[in-house]
């Protein structure tokens, strides 16, 4: 299964700040309305100016579809991290937030974890993760805090895609797995959730996951 497709399939609803919504800038229309995307961009460099002073606006993002939380989204980088993320307004509080925190942590995890190994699977697993960037917006400057992302508030989800039927051992060996990374102090706590897929990205077992938490 694509890496996008996961996750569409697994956690549709749920805020991701990074790779979820990065990747679906597609759904950008081109009938947008440009007074709205310059304004959008005017106050998002504002907030950036006040909160994260590293960054800067480097487009805009219509989304006509709902798939995320706006309409209206200023793109954003952190040269030093080269972290891509949105700025956008709230609608239910007005206030503006972003989704760095999230693209950061999500980044980073993606690229310090290493998949789990199961029985029977011999093709490359596939994985994202996710935060609620609500959650992190919760934090208020602690977010800003290096190891925030270990908090339990934060807690992110591990998408897995396994190609082919659960096995009675894909429990235990997730679990060890999940308890491997607190060991090696990647992650505190997490939820894990593997999907199983045919070749063609199917979900098997009538769409059931199985879960691991910690």
């Amino acid at each position: 299964m694509k890496h996008w497709l996961i996750g569409i399939v697994s956690l549709i609803g749920v805020i991701g700040g990074g790779a979820l919504l990065m990747t679906f800038a597609f759904t950008q229309d081109m009938n947008s309305d440009g007074t709205k995307e310059t304004e959008i961009q005017r106050k998002a460099k504002t907030y950036l100016e006040q909160h994260l002073p590293e960054a800067k606006v480097t487009g805009s993002l219509y989304d006509n579809m709902g798939n995320f939380p706006f309409e209206y989204a200023a793109r954003a980088i952190d040269e030093k991290t080269n972290t891509e993320f949105f700025v956008y307004q709230d609608e239910e509080s007005g206030r503006f937030v972003d989704t760095y925190h999230a693209s950061l942590w999500e980044d980073q995890l993606e690229r310090r974890i290493t998949l789990p190994t199961l029985n029977d699977v011999n093709a490359e697993l596939d994985m994202v993760v996710l935060f609620d960037n609500d959650k992190i917006q919760q934090l208020g400057n602690a977010r800003f805090d290096s190891k925030a992302y270990l908090r339990t508030e934060v807690a992110p989800t591990i998408l897995i895609s396994v190609p082919r039927k659960q096995s009675e051992q894909d429990k235990a060996q997730v679990t060890a797995w999940a308890k491997s990374l607190r060991e090696q102090k990647i992650l505190q706590h997490m939820t894990v959730k593997i999907d199983y897929v045919s070749e063609k990205g199917e979900l098997l077992e009538n769409g059931d996951s199985l879960f691991v938490k910690l």
